[in-house]
């Protein structure tokens, strides 16, 4: 819990912020006031808006400004301009009904599909897949979009099971990461307890909730099982392999550390990941693995 103890925001309380809000409004808005963020924090809460969405629709809208693309007065670090386009888009007014489609179709609208940064139209988390690799592979092929939750991956990259840069073999610890989260999806258990259940101790769980014997190797059939059902029914309705990708811009601007992600590189973890789901090469499951 957060409480604001001095300047124009004193009082104001809440919950966090949180580290994607701090990247969102901080990193990509050039907000270095965390009172600011803060504020901008208790407005989306209100609003009911997703920060990491908003963070980055604010930011390419932003860009949008400084090359011309619209007229709107707004510009790196100005809080008041951001919280006013906050509420545009909460209530679709102006430059706001635009917005609120999405990143997609504002970069379309203005020109701006090489610069903003999305996969299947959802926009990234705090984590860099230049550094973490293996967060580039489950931006790329989440059913979502740039979702970092479907598999938490960036966890076992930060904490050294696995070095952040290495390509082969992460795809195999990436589908146990996936399912296992996706079976807590299915039970509806937060996220953060991803260190407390491991495979036995969900197995003991669902054996002693349902009865049902619930051994590693079946439960991991029950989660790939979804995960080729949601599969199905996205390409059923229009998903192709050339969704399963980064933005191009990911690929061509390395980080001044020098951290960049190759194609070549995410091209090999998508293929094993393909081959370890069982998959074909454009990534549609065979028959016989939808139950």
């Amino acid at each position: 819990m957060t409480k604001v103890r001095l300047g124009r925001h004193a009082g104001l309380r809440l919950e966090g912020p949180e580290y994607e809000t701090i990247y969102a409004f901080g990193g990509l808005c050039l907000i270095d006031n965390i009172e600011e963020i803060i504020y901008l924090n208790d407005i989306c809460d209100r609003l009911g808006m997703d920060t990491i969405t908003a963070g980055n629709l604010c930011g390419l809208t932003i860009e949008a400004a400084r090359r011309g693309r619209i007229h709107d007065a707004i510009d790196y670090g100005e809080v008041d301009a951001i919280a006013a386009l906050l509420k545009k888009i909460a209530f679709r007014q102006g430059i706001g009904e635009l917005l609120a489609r999405g990143i997609k179709a504002a970069s379309q609208e203005w020109g701006l599909e090489d610069m903003a940064v999305h996969v299947k139209g959802l926009e990234p988390a705090g984590y860099d897949p230049r550094v973490l690799k293996g967060v580039g592979l489950g931006y790329a092929t989440s059913d979502r979009g740039a979702c970092h939750l479907r598999a938490t991956f960036y966890k076992p990259e930060l904490s050294g099971m696995i070095e952040p840069d290495t390509v082969v073999g992460k795809a195999a610890i990436f589908v146990d990461f996936e399912d296992r989260l996706t079976l807590f999806d299915a039970l509806i258990l937060c996220r953060f307890y991803r260190d407390l259940y491991p495979w036995e101790v969900l197995c003991e769980m669902v054996q002693g909730l349902t009865g049902l014997e619930a051994s590693t190797t079946r439960l991991k059939d029950i989660s790939a099982n979804i995960s080729n059902m949601v599969r199905t029914f996205n390409i059923q309705e229009g998903l192709t392999p050339e969704d399963d990708r980064l933005p191009s811009r990911l690929h061509k601007e390395a980080l001044k550390s020098g951290h960049q992600i190759s194609e070549t590189e995410l091209e090999k973890m998508v293929a094993d990941y393909y081959r370890l789901r069982g998959w074909d090469e454009h990534g549609e499951p065979k028959a016989d693995h939808v139950l």
